[in-house]
């Protein structure tokens, strides 16, 4: 019982960020999705708790383990809209190819900075 009230709490509070993001978009009226803030908001909430919260954990857990389903509309649009993807194509691979590039080495350097900083203490 006590894990279903923690899976229950969590869904909750990742629920909870979404909503909040949403909310904060709309009213800022900002370029950027909701579901980004929200996620941000959710981060913010598990750097200031300085360890994982069971849960979230507990939470995230069945979304986690039926993601791909959140892929199937992505790939039907790439399905409908061919015409224009393979138009674009080399855009689009140039264009994925460089974030990955910059996410990747982005991602990197934070870790590095990171760890060394626990390192240092």
């Amino acid at each position: 019982m006590q894990q279903l009230t923690a899976s229950i709490l969590g869904w909750l509070a990742i629920v909870a960020c979404y909503l909040l993001g949403e909310f904060l978009v709309l009213v800022a009226d900002a370029p950027i999705p909701g579901a980004l803030v929200g996620l941000l908001i959710l981060l913010g909430g598990l750097l200031i708790h300085q360890r994982p919260v069971f849960a979230i954990s507990r939470g995230a857990q069945p979304m986690l383990t039926h993601m791909s389903v959140l892929f199937v509309p992505a790939v039907i649009g790439v399905g409908l809209f061919w015409d224009t993807v393979s138009a674009n194509a080399l855009g689009i691979v140039l264009a994925l190819v460089a974030t990955t590039i910059i996410s990747l080495g982005l991602t990197a350097w934070i870790a590095q900075q990171l760890l060394r900083g626990k390192g240092q203490k």
